[in-house]
């Protein structure tokens, strides 16, 4: 892994209550590959903590952007009380998830936050002029109150991205997806047996219940593409 960096705090977005997107400076000399992670050191009230953090730009952007659940912890308090301009330091970049150029074929099963390595491998993708031959995004989140990154990776249908929408808590009149994703679902959008890799990314209990949905259509290790995220408190 590199050494540290100091980077200036840019701004963030709200997306709904409880999720945040933050971007901060890119210094020279730091490249990454997307789907890779950094780590952001942060005093705390209870001292200098660092948390790990998937990439959610791509590395195309002149900025470096993370994207992460609100919570009342000591770190988190310290993350949302930075004001644009302040200076603090990241390690990295760190982590092997790729999304290989010769995958033509692809299916991502994503919630929540686990959409941020995605978010920057198809942003990636759309930045080089690549173009799938599928590329089934099926994205659960717990409503419609906020789904990350959701506007521009719908808008990717030209480079082969489709998104597949499923919400715990449909709104009224929904008629796509409910409930969690399944088996079934993942049926419904794609031929789990036409040999494409199946991605999975997010906290330990979902990616969990994406690896039963895999046993449950015979998808093989070899097609299996796992990243568990460490729970960021």
């Amino acid at each position: 892994m590199a050494g540290g960096f100091d980077v200036a705090f840019l701004d963030r977005e709200m997306c709904g209550t409880e999720i945040v997107s933050m971007r901060f400076e890119r210094p020279d000399g730091y490249s990454y590959a997307p789907g890779q992670w950094f780590r952001l050191n942060l005093e705390t009230a209870d001292g200098l903590r660092a948390e790990t953090f998937s990439h959610a730009s791509a590395p195309s952007d002149p900025f470096l952007q993370l994207t992460t659940r609100v919570t009342g912890s000591p770190y988190k308090r310290a993350l949302m009380a930075l004001a644009p301009g302040t200076r603090v330091n990241i390690n990295g970049p760190g982590g092997r998830l790729a999304l290989h150029d010769e995958v033509a074929r692809v299916a991502f099963l994503v919630g929540g936050i686990g959409i941020t390595p995605v978010r920057s491998m198809l942003r990636d993708a759309k930045a080089r002029g690549r173009r799938f031959a599928d590329a089934l995004l099926l994205y659960g989140n717990r409503d419609d109150s906020c789904a990350p990154f959701l506007g521009e990776l719908a808008a990717m249908t030209d480079i082969g991205v489709r998104v597949a929408v499923c919400y715990e808590t449909p709104p009224p009149g929904w008629l796509g997806e409910a409930g969690f994703i399944t088996a079934e679902m993942v049926r419904r959008h794609v031929d789990a047996a036409d040999g494409r890799p199946f991605y999975v990314t997010g906290p330990p209990v979902m990616v969990a219940a994406m690896e039963r949905v895999l046993d449950e259509l015979g998808t093989t290790d070899d097609r299996r593409v796992i990243e568990r995220f460490t729970p960021n408190v």
